[in-house]
C-alpha cells in the first residue's frame, strides 16, 4: 500500500499532451458544413456506397429516410441525413468529420 502511495506522490501531469476545449473547436471549425454527394460518393467508394445504397433501399428502412437519401445532392455535416447515411456506412463521428475534411479537398 505504501508503495502506491509512493508512486502516486510522485506522479506528474504532461499538460502539453491534454487538448483544450478552443483547441477542440477550433479543429471542428475546419470541417466543411457542406459537402457534395458527389464528392462524398468519390471519397467512400463504389463498393462501400453500393453496399449502404443497397441497405437504404430496403423496403423495411423508413420511407421518409430513403426518400432523403435518394433525393439528397448536398450533404450537411449536422444533420440528421448525414447521421443515418453515416450509419448505414458504418462511420463513427470522427469518421464523418474525416469525410467531410477528404470531400471537400475533391475538385469537380
Amino acid at each position: 500500500m505504501t508503495r502506491k502511495r509512493a508512486a502516486m506522490a510522485t506522479a506528474t501531469i504532461d499538460y502539453s499532451r491534454l487538448i483544450k476545449a478552443r483547441d477542440i473547436k477550433a479543429q471542428r471549425d475546419l470541417i466543411p458544413a457542406e459537402i457534395s454527394l458527389l464528392q462524398a460518393m468519390i471519397v467512400i467508394g463504389e463498393v462501400k456506397w453500393a453496399e449502404a445504397m443497397a441497405i437504404a433501399e430496403d423496403a423495411a428502412y423508413p420511407w421518409a429516410m430513403r426518400a432523403a437519401l435518394r433525393g439528397a445532392t448536398v450533404l450537411v455535416r449536422n444533420s440528421e441525413t448525414m447521421d443515418t447515411l453515416a450509419f448505414l456506412l458504418g462511420f463513427s463521428p470522427e469518421e464523418t468529420d474525416r469525410l467531410f475534411l477528404d470531400a471537400a479537398q475533391v475538385r469537380l
